[in-house]
């Protein structure tokens, strides 16, 4: 059995404190929450009991967190002998930023894909580590593990996340690869499929789906056009041609269906 790890930290100090956001391994760990797949279970530790997280990570198959690689893990390392960059990782945060282009909060995601949110922030639990109470930090902390947790599940189950973008006015789709069903070469299926003249079944993930409609959905495509970024092609569903973004098809499958291009027809006249 696969053992995921999700975690998020909470500091002893702000960035004014140690100078700046160049310096973010000297922030300190107030308090540590985990959850871990193979028994289903939430930990949380302090400072102090850190080497307890150190034996629980060599363990795993997989460190899951949000915009861990430019805080927490930089922020932990000090406290471990092990290099944390060579332990397997997902930072949910890069799967945004390839999808939308910009940074967007933890709390917006999870409202809008789960309707759950966080129960705090990172401020106000650090004034209540320099108040001395622990045990509101300890609970905050693993809170927003279990948000992260749920989004990640959410993400590998379904294949995107959502949030609401005040530019755009409404929800956004965010394709993510994060199960297994959703590995593979997409580009290599899609090229295939258009030298063999094979309709293609993709898995894709409309960015701002209409009405309340899905995000995701099949579609089968005879595809008339193919470069790096986009699939141009005539879409089943819609009834008509249709250019897709191949970073938003999760899974493409080539399948027995002919059909032809117009040069093809041409040929045969000739």
């Amino acid at each position: 059995m696969e053992n995921t790890v999700v975690f998020d930290i909470e500091t002893k100090k702000e960035f004014a404190e140690v100078g700046g956001r160049d310096f973010v391994h000297k922030l300190g760990i107030s308090v540590l929450a985990a959850y871990t797949s193979h028994d289903g279970s939430y930990h949380v530790f302090e400072e102090h009991e850190l080497p307890k997280f150190e034996e629980m990570i060599k363990a795993t198959d997989l460190l899951v967190g949000f915009n861990i690689k430019g805080f927490d893990i930089p922020v932990l390392q000090p406290y471990t002998s092990i290099n944390l960059k060579e332990i397997p990782m997902l930072d949910m945060m890069d799967d945004v930023v390839q999808g939308v282009g910009f940074r967007v909060s933890l709390d917006n995601l999870a409202r809008t894909t789960l309707n759950i949110s966080k129960s705090a922030d990172g401020l106000q639990a650090l004034q209540w580590f320099r108040e001395g109470r622990i045990q509101e930090v300890k609970d905050y902390c693993v809170q927003d593990v279990k948000v992260t947790k749920e989004l990640y599940q959410y993400g590998k189950e379904h294949g995107h996340i959502k949030f609401v973008s005040r530019d755009a006015m409404g929800e956004i789709s965010i394709p993510v690869r994060w199960g297994e069903d959703f590995q593979g070469d997409v580009f290599q299926v899609l090229k295939s499929a258009l030298e063999s003249r094979k309709s293609v079944e993709i898995d894709y993930v409309t960015k701002n789906p209409q009405d309340g409609g899905d995000s995701r959905n099949t579609r089968l495509v005879d595809i008339y056009a193919l470069d790096a970024a986009t699939v141009e092609g005539y879409c089943h569903l819609r009834r008509g041609n249709r250019v897709f973004k191949i970073d938003r098809i999760l899974r493409a499958k080539r399948t027995n269906n002919d059909y032809q291009l117009h040069s093809d027809v041409q040929s045969t006249l000739l």
